[in-house]
């Protein structure tokens, strides 16, 4: 429906990740004489996080050239208004969401089927941290806390699942200054995403500052799955994260804080279950897709109904 729309109207819609992506799908746009255009914000501080003037005008360009430009939380709305000067009506905030039927009865075959091809033992305590490594995502914190932790805890094991990014390698020589070697583990890649959460005894994210993680979808998946979560308050955890009620919040930069966080949590299995269970129901009140379906479909004929009055 949404694809069909587009087409006919001539709407360009330009959704990326990638540095250079908002670039080239704002020029070929304009290059076609799309004047309907659209642009997701995904990563709202990248140019002020590695200090990249090129990104900086990318962005500014990418922006100023969009007619309507989307904002995944409230906090990256207003950095955006007021980092590149944007109009306030010009900006939509439209979170992420989840299919919620697609985590819904993950069988215990598939949970068994992942857990071997990751080598995970039945009596490991799992904190998993689905994170590519860059050095805003706070790996280095959830490292100097396992240090503390596996002092009064041997079975506690972390599961790190992301790509190698710049702190790879930083990041991986502290492991092996604390000798954590067996207690830290990588993987770059996993086949079943869904079923990756229930490994989990707790799910950790714990980015550095409020604005370098622009939404955190996994944070949103760990709460569908109804895993008991450490968060730093960035992302969509921001408006999300109720300490004591549906996760436990740790300060940021701070190995102490998720050191104690997750003492907390191994020591109160009953705590778990609560925060788990709290998690899940809040994440199926929240972000349902249907929802972000319906708010892009408004987008979308809002715009037509202004490219309309404009050609008449």
């Amino acid at each position: 429906q949404v694809i069909s729309l587009l087409r006919k109207h001539r709407i360009s819609v330009v959704h990326s990740e990638l540095p250079m992506g908002n670039l080239i799908g704002q020029f070929a746009a304009r290059c076609c004489f799309i004047r309907a255009r659209v642009v997701t914000c995904e990563n709202t501080t990248w140019a002020e996080d590695f200090n990249s003037s090129r990104q900086q005008l990318i962005d500014s360009f990418a922006y100023r050239s969009a007619k309507k430009v989307v904002a995944l939380t409230n906090e990256a709305s207003a950095y955006l208004e007021k980092k590149f000067n944007l109009a306030a009506n010009k900006l939509m905030v439209i979170h992420h969401s989840l299919k919620q039927r697609e985590y819904e009865d993950i069988g215990t075959d598939r949970v068994a089927k992942l857990r071997n091809s990751l080598s995970i033992c039945p009596d490991d305590f799992v904190i998993g941290m689905v994170a590519r490594f860059e050095y805003w995502k706070g790996h280095r914190y959830a490292v100097e806390a396992l240090h503390q932790l596996s002092a009064e805890f041997p079975q506690v094991k972390l599961h790190i699942i992301g790509g190698k990014g710049e702190s790879f390698a930083e990041v991986m020589s502290v492991v092996k200054q604390y000798g954590l070697q067996q207690k830290v583990y990588h993987h770059e890649y996993v086949a079943d995403n869904k079923a990756l959460y229930h490994l989990f005894d707790v799910h950790l994210h714990v980015p550095i500052n409020p604005l370098c993680e622009t939404f955190g979808i996994t944070i949103i998946e760990g709460m569908i799955s109804g895993r008991p979560q450490v968060l730093t308050l960035s992302g969509i955890s921001v408006q999300t994260a109720d300490n004591e009620k549906n996760c436990l919040v740790v300060e940021f930069c701070s190995s102490e804080s998720i050191y104690q966080a997750m003492k907390k949590m191994i020591l109160n299995p009953d705590l778990r279950t609560r925060l788990g269970k709290q998690a899940k129901l809040d994440a199926m009140r929240l972000f349902d897709y249907k929802d972000k379906v319906e708010q892009h479909l408004n987008l979308y004929a809002g715009l037509l109904e202004n490219r309309f009055k404009s050609d008449r």
